[in-house]
C-alpha cells in the first residue's frame, strides 16, 4: 500500500512538472527539464525504501539541469520533489542516518544554487527547502518511535503479568494436588488396616483413593505448560467458591454496598475452578474499590445446566478505559478463565453506566464425579 502511494505521488508530481514545462516554464530547455523530471519521479518512487538515495537523485538532477542552464527557480514543480525527498529522510531513517542525509541534502542544494549562479538569498531559501521538511519528518519519526516503544512496553508488561499469574495459579494448583495426594495416602493406609478385618470397608476406602486420584489428575492437567515460580508463597489453605461470601462481608464491613446473588442449583466444582472464580471476584472487587468510585456493587453467580457464570457490576466510573491496577488484574482474570476453557470480558456497562466484569466457564469438562 505504501509503495503504491509513493508511485502515485511521484507520477502526479512528474505529470504536473511536465505540464509546467510544456506551458513554457523553461524556454529552450524543455528536453533537459523533462529528463530531470523523469529522474526525480523515479527517485520519489523509492522515497521510503531508500530515502537518502531519493534525496540525492532529486538534488543531483537539479544540479545537472542548473549546470545546463536551467534556472534553479524557474520550475515551481521541482520544489515538491525536494520537499517530499527531504521529509522522507527525516521520517524514515534513524537519527544518525537522518542527520547524514540532511548534511548531504544541504550540501547538494547549495551546489545546485551555486551552479545556477543566482543571488545569495537563494542559499537561505534552498537550505530552508531541505531543512524545514526534514525537521517535520524527524518529529514524525520520533513520535512513531515513542508510540512503538509504548506499545512494546505495554505488551511486555502484559506478558509479564500473565506469566506472574500463571506462576501464582501453578502454586495454588500445586497446593490442591498436594492436598489430594495426602488424602490418598491416608485413605490407602486405612484400607491396608481394614483389608483383613473388613474387606468391604477396605474396598470402599480404595474407591475413595480412586476418586481422589481422579480429581488430582484432573487438576494436574491444568498445570501442564505452566512454569513454576519460587516456593516463597504462603501455605495457607486456598480459598474456594464458598468463600466469596466472606469477601462480600469484608466489603460491607468496610462500609461499601455490595450484594451477592446466587442463582441456579449450586453443584460441586473442582477446587481449582472454584478458586479461579473466587480470585476473579476478589480482583473485581479490588478494582471497584481502587478505581470505580462506586456507590454500590452487585456480584452474581449463576449455575446453568451448561455453564457457571460470574458477573460483577458497579455503578461507578465507567469510562472507555478504566485505569489498570499495578497487577494487571484484568489480564490475570482472563488467564484464569482461559485456564478452565472459559472466557472473560470487562468494560463499561451500557446502558446504565458503571463497569462490568463477566466470566463464563463451560461445565461439560468440570463435573466432579461423586
Amino acid at each position: 500500500m505504501d509503495r503504491r502511494e509513493d508511485v502515485l505521488l511521484a507520477v502526479i508530481l512528474g505529470l504536473a512538472g511536465l505540464v509546467e514545462v510544456a506551458l513554457g516554464a523553461v524556454p529552450g530547455h524543455a528536453l533537459v527539464a523533462s529528463l530531470s523530471l523523469l529522474v526525480m519521479t523515479a527517485a520519489l518512487m523509492v522515497r521510503r525504501l531508500r530515502p537518502r538515495l531519493c534525496l540525492v537523485l532529486v538534488l543531483l538532477a537539479l544540479i545537472v539541469q542548473s549546470l545546463l542552464g536551467v534556472p534553479v527557480n524557474a520550475q515551481l514543480m521541482t520544489m515538491p520533489f525536494v520537499l517530499a525527498a527531504a521529509y522522507s529522510v527525516g521520517a524514515h531513517l534513524d537519527r544518525r542516518a537522518s542527520a547524514i542525509g540532511l548534511a548531504i541534502g544541504a550540501t547538494l542544494i547549495s551546489v545546485a544554487i551555486a551552479a545556477a549562479g543566482t543571488g545569495g538569498s537563494d542559499y537561505g531559501f534552498g537550505l530552508f527547502l531541505v531543512t524545514g521538511p526534514w525537521i517535520a519528518g524527524a518529529l514524525v519519526y520520533a513520535r512513531s518511535a515513542a508510540e512503538a516503544e509504548a506499545v512494546a512496553g505495554a505488551r511486555s508488561r502484559a506478558r509479564q503479568a500473565a506469566d506472574d499469574e500463571r506462576e501464582r495459579i501453578a502454586r495454588e494448583l500445586h497446593d490442591i494436588v498436594s492436598h489430594g495426594l495426602s488424602a490418598m495416602v491416608v485413605q490407602a493406609a486405612a484400607a491396608a488396616e481394614l483389608i483383613d478385618r473388613s474387606p468391604e470397608a477396605a474396598r470402599k476406602a480404595m474407591h475413595e483413593v480412586q476418586a481422589t486420584g481422579a480429581d488430582a489428575m484432573s487438576e494436574m492437567r491444568h498445570m501442564l505448560g505452566l512454569m513454576r515460580g519460587g516456593d516463597s508463597a504462603g501455605r495457607r489453605p486456598q480459598p474456594a467458591l464458598e468463600d466469596v461470601q466472606e469477601l462480600i462481608e469484608a466489603e460491607r464491613a468496610a462500609g461499601r454496598s455490595v450484594t451477592l446473588t446466587v442463582q441456579g442449583t449450586p453443584r460441586e466444582l473442582p477446587r481449582g475452578l472454584g478458586l479461579s472464580v473466587f480470585r476473579i471476584v476478589q480482583e473485581s472487587l479490588t478494582n471497584v474499590r481502587k478505581h470505580a468510585s462506586a456507590s454500590r456493587c452487585e456480584v452474581s453467580i449463576t449455575y446453568t445446566p451448561v455453564a457457571l457464570e460470574v458477573e460483577v457490576v458497579d455503578d461507578g466510573f465507567g469510562g472507555a478505559q478504566r485505569p489498570e491496577s499495578p497487577g494487571f488484574g484484568i489480564v490475570g482474570m482472563c488467564e484464569r478463565a482461559r485456564l478452565y476453557g472459559g472466557d472473560l470480558e470487562a468494560g463499561p456497562r451500557s446502558p446504565g453506566g458503571g463497569w462490568v466484569v463477566r466470566a463464563r466457564f463451560p461445565m461439560e469438562h468440570h463435573v466432579v464425579e461423586s
